[in-house]
């Protein structure tokens, strides 16, 4: 599975990234907003120890407190022990909605701010989160786990655990895919790196991706001509979704990576890993 992570990084490194507006100096801030930033710190700190770190920061312009956080321990359960790693995610619940109560007491319009907690894969940097397993929100008014009912397990890695990832377009991936001669092993939201790009990166292995293997001409090739089933298939998607951009990463049995195709509405493009070289 590593193999498709890593594909999916090199996927994302392919999009713009959109930095939120922070404040890096007190004087930006307001009495309460030092106040409540200095309530997370406390529970999030940078190093917590054994792995687990966070990255704590304020988007100004939405009201926004964002921790990014590695919590190794926590990411071991998932497929291995999955009643634990629930047990824990509830813990993990427990002590943000706390922590959120403080922040709450100490601002003077409650109501106009939110705060989540992103927790993601520990192999990629706090600063720029690629695979976010779980998310916990105050966005609405209640704290909630976003998109919880899609967990990783041995068949697919699920890494939408974020509040611009429609769970009924992640739905209509999998229904989309069910009727086709393909596993689904990867599914992650562009929007860990982008906030307003609400596509995703999706890995499939199978039949369905032989005919894009077909079409490999060399590693020089100046052009790669995609089929049909592919274009159809992802203009589906995005049109019934309102997905901005779809990209598929295509693995053989091996779990190689051979080759990818990125769709928006106005272009799309294929690329391979040299096959044969």
């Amino acid at each position: 599975m590593k193999k498709i992570i890593s594909v999916l990084l090199v996927l994302c490194c392919l999009t713009l990234s959109i930095a939120p507006a922070l404040a890096t100096e007190k004087s930006d801030l307001t009495d309460g907003e030092v106040l409540a930033l200095h309530f997370i710190n406390e529970f999030y700190p940078a190093d917590k120890g054994d792995g687990e770190e966070y990255l704590v920061t304020f988007d100004t312009e939405n009201k926004h407190f964002i921790i990014h956080g590695h919590y190794p321990l926590l990411e071991s359960l998932i497929i291995d022990r999955p009643e634990d790693y629930q047990a824990m995610a509830e813990q993990l619940e427990k002590l943000f909605t706390s922590v959120n109560n403080l922040v709450e007491d100490a601002l003077e319009a409650p109501e106009e701010y939110y705060m989540t907690l992103s927790l993601g894969t520990a192999n990629y940097s706090l600063e720029y989160p690629v695979c976010e397993y779980l998310c916990i929100s105050t966005k609405g008014g209640t704290v909630h786990r976003v998109n919880d009912e899609f967990v990783s397990t041995n068949e697919i890695k699920f890494y939408v655990a974020n509040e611009n990832a429609d769970a009924s377009a992640v739905q209509s991936i999998l229904d989309l895919f069910a009727t086709k001669d393909v596993s689904v092993l990867g599914i992650t939201c562009m929007a860990s790196q982008n906030p307003d790009n609400n596509g995703f990166f999706i890995a499939l292995s199978g039949a369905y991706c032989d005919k894009f293997a077909a079409g490999y001409k060399g590693k020089d090739a100046d052009w790669v001509e995609i089929p049909d089933r592919y274009i159809i298939d992802c203009r589906e998607l995005a049109t019934k979704n309102n997905l901005k951009q779809i990209s598929l990463t295509f693995l053989d049995e091996q779990g190689n990576a051979f080759g990818a195709m990125q769709f928006s509405d106005s272009y799309w493009r294929g690329y391979y890993y040299a096959i044969d070289d």
